[in-house]
């Protein structure tokens, strides 16, 4: 009986392995729906959507951006995660993907999903403020928050990677800041922009024209070491501030996706990030391509959620939670 029951699972263990292969092999067969957890207008949006571009042409058949906001990227999280893991519903996201996890906000993140493999490095994350602040670097700053506890405003995302650096700013500096929910990247640019906040964590390549023009001062980046892309920009590290909150944006689907579809996802990632054309709208947007595949993506991932793992007690305990 035993001998039957193993020859019936070894049957359909080889009927399953071929009707994913024949899946792969047909695979993308019909749109695939990208969704961006965050508002549209941030550097979330602006990377996901460029890569997407060229990704409907590797893949040759539609890639429909969506964008689901709400709850720090939450919810369009949980959308994917409870998908039919298929290869139609895919994630865009980045690493905040962590966040509301570590604060306590969310009993999920990027482990839940079954990654399809990282595409881009984002690091530029600079603090910035307006062009009419009392302090124009971040030494200045953290002299003036000290002088006048609570007076200076930083606008963050509850929850989010923002919170996290606000957080981080006021520890290793030991100044009061005030850490105000004023929205995502978009309305953070705006109230800055509007001087309606004090400083902010921005990707550079999202806020460079306001750099250009003047109206926001770059403060430092938040890096181990100097972008060859802003050569020019110190690290808050060089400042005696140091900061390490780099972005790596990833594609996930829901668990369970067959392997053949992951991989063949993967794959066309991959040939997107070796594409001049792409290449060069990274170069504008100062992100850098860079492909790994779902089994070096996932370590680095896990080195990265460890990192951010030390900040539990004070995120929960300052209000991440």
């Amino acid at each position: 009986m035993n001998s039957i029951f193993r020859k019936t699972a070894m049957f359909l263990l080889a009927v399953f392995s071929i009707c994913q292969i024949q899946a792969a092999d047909n695979y993308p067969s019909k749109p695939i729906q990208v969704i961006i957890p965050l508002n549209p207008g941030g550097d979330t949006d602006v990377n996901g959507r460029l890569f997407c571009k060229y990704l409907e042409e590797e893949l040759k058949q539609s890639v429909v951006v969506v964008n689901v906001a709400g709850g720090g990227g939450t919810v369009g999280t949980r959308r994917v995660i409870t998908s039919k893991p298929d290869g139609y519903t895919v994630l865009f996201y980045h690493t905040e993907v962590f966040l509301p996890k570590i604060a306590g906000m969310a009993d999920f993140d990027l482990f839940d999903l079954d990654l399809c493999g990282v595409g881009i490095l984002d690091d530029t994350t600079v603090l910035a403020t307006h062009n009419e602040a009392p302090y124009k670097t971040l030494p200045e700053l953290v002299a003036y928050a000290k002088a006048n506890p609570g007076k200076v405003e930083f606008g963050m995302m509850t929850g989010g990677y923002p919170h996290l650096i606000g957080l981080a700013l006021a520890n290793v500096t030991g100044a009061d800041f005030n850490i105000v929910d004023v929205g995502g990247n978009a309305a953070k640019t705006v109230a800055l922009k509007g001087k309606k906040t004090d400083v902010i964590n921005t990707q550079y390549g999202l806020t460079k024209d306001y750099f250009a023009s003047g109206d926001f001062v770059c403060l430092g980046l938040l890096s181990e070491k100097r972008n060859p892309l802003l050569p020019s920009i110190p690290t808050t590290k060089e400042l005696g501030y140091p900061m390490i909150f780099n972005k790596f944006f990833f594609f996930a689907m829901p668990k369970g996706a067959p392997k053949p579809i992951i991989n063949a996802f993967s794959a066309a990632m991959k040939r997107v990030t070796e594409r001049k054309d792409f290449q060069d709208g990274a170069a504008n947007l100062f992100i850098t391509p860079a492909y790994m595949d779902p089994a070096d993506g996932l370590k680095y991932a896990q080195q990265v959620e460890a990192s951010f793992r030390k900040y539990q007690d004070i995120f929960r305990a300052q209000g991440g939670k």
